[in-house]
């Protein structure tokens, strides 16, 4: 499990991969539109990293929050291409 913060203080806990997590905010100065981005820390499993996934669509002064897990497969590619050199 990862955390992550919405921008009205609510922590929001990421689910086991598949199942995704959604939430849904006010917000206010943030500009319309689908922002993605990951978090990656390290973890005692054999891969040695987790990550989530938030993906933010906001619209108007709301903001939905989605965040799923990587799979294994996600997990080992990122690997591979951080240490490819």
């Amino acid at each position: 499990m990862m955390t992550y913060k919405a921008p009205d203080g609510h922590i929001i806990e990421s689910l086991p991969y598949p199942q995704e997590v959604t939430y849904t905010c006010e917000c206010s100065d943030i500009v319309n539109g689908t922002f993605i981005s990951y978090e990656t820390t390290e973890d005692t499993s054999v891969i040695g990293i987790k990550q989530i996934k938030i993906t933010r669509v906001v619209s108007g002064n709301s903001m939905t929050i989605t965040i799923v897990e990587s799979s294994e497969q996600e997990l080992q590619e990122y690997i591979n291409i951080n240490t490819s050199n």
